[in-house]
């Protein structure tokens, strides 16, 4: 006994390529924490993080943006957000972690509706987590970019910042995404390179 396929449709398009999001468009999206192998118990229980397979102390937390509205409903955006590295700053901390401290403080307040500079109890309060985990299915607004592809990857969209409510084009959870209509062409890839500072 076989399966046919030969009677079935083929797709319309099968180079397996998608047009890029546009530079700089802002979208509401979900967040979903892709998960690891590593767990950093300062982050709380379970396997989301990964760390580099070359020798150096890089670990990052894989996570897939979804955008919920808009011409680019159901596309989604993939992103390291970097934990560890070998390159230190002068407060003795590495790189990597502090840009991904902040940028999980900035998802944080884009999803809980937190102006940045809002210091009340409320906001305060609203900044903590029982666990990393907690990230896992929030909505916020991000900006998305473009990062050009290397090692023989394509190009591909990337995360520029989440934005939060004291920014410019913030999307609340009731307003829909803005339309978009430039195209270029992107492959569904993620690079296994890591940034110099997460080294």
């Amino acid at each position: 006994m076989s399966i046919d396929f030969n009677n079935i449709e083929p797709n319309s398009s099968s180079s397996g390529e998608f047009e890029l999001i546009p530079e700089n468009t802002i979208a509401r999206v979900n967040l979903l924490l892709e998960g690891g192998d590593v767990e950093l118990p300062e982050f709380g229980r379970g396997n989301f993080f990964k760390k580099s397979q070359g020798g150096g102390r890089a670990k990052w937390m894989p996570v897939v943006f979804t955008i919920t509205g808009g011409d680019y409903n159901g596309r989604k955006v993939w992103h390291r957000i970097f934990v560890d590295g070998d390159k230190m700053s002068e407060r003795n901390v590495p790189v990597a972690k502090e840009i991904g401290l902040r940028t999980m403080r900035s998802i944080i307040e884009s999803a809980r509706n937190i102006n940045p500079d809002d210091t009340t109890p409320n906001a305060q309060q609203a900044r903590q987590l029982n666990s990393i985990e907690d990230l896992n299915n929030m909505q916020l607004c991000i900006k998305i970019g473009i990062e050009k592809g290397t090692n023989g990857y394509a190009d591909r969209n990337r995360l520029i910042a989440p934005i939060t409510p004291n920014q410019t084009g913030y999307i609340g959870g009731n307003n829909p995404t803005p339309p978009v209509t430039q195209a270029q062409p992107q492959q569904n890839q993620v690079g296994n390179n890591v940034p110099d500072w997460a080294k």
